[in-house]
């Protein structure tokens, strides 16, 4: 769970978004996670395209359809944010690691 990433303002976001979730992602895989949910202020975000250039969608809590990623999404986003998600693994990790 990475809470919060500070990004320099000199560094464009779209990079600096790639590259921060592309390491997220690679340590997440390794201990086995189902998805990826990012939590961004609705103002970041800017555009769609920005989430579809690194795999995400937009989505609801409620269209997750697994109730334990629904259950993680609802502890984890902030008020005011727009959640984005991508899939990381197809097969359910149904005991512990």
């Amino acid at each position: 769970n990475t809470s919060e990433v500070y990004v320099d303002a000199s560094m464009p976001f779209a990079k600096a978004l790639k590259a921060i979730m592309s390491e997220v992602e690679r340590a997440s895989r390794e201990l086995q996670c189902e998805i990826s949910l990012l939590f961004l202020p609705a103002d970041a975000l800017g555009q769609d395209n920005l989430a579809k250039s690194i795999g995400y969608q937009p989505r609801s809590i409620q269209s997750l359809g697994v109730r334990a990623w629904e259950e993680a999404a609802y502890e984890s986003m902030p008020a005011g944010a727009v959640m984005l998600f991508k899939q990381l693994r197809q097969d359910r990790v149904l005991r512990p690691v």
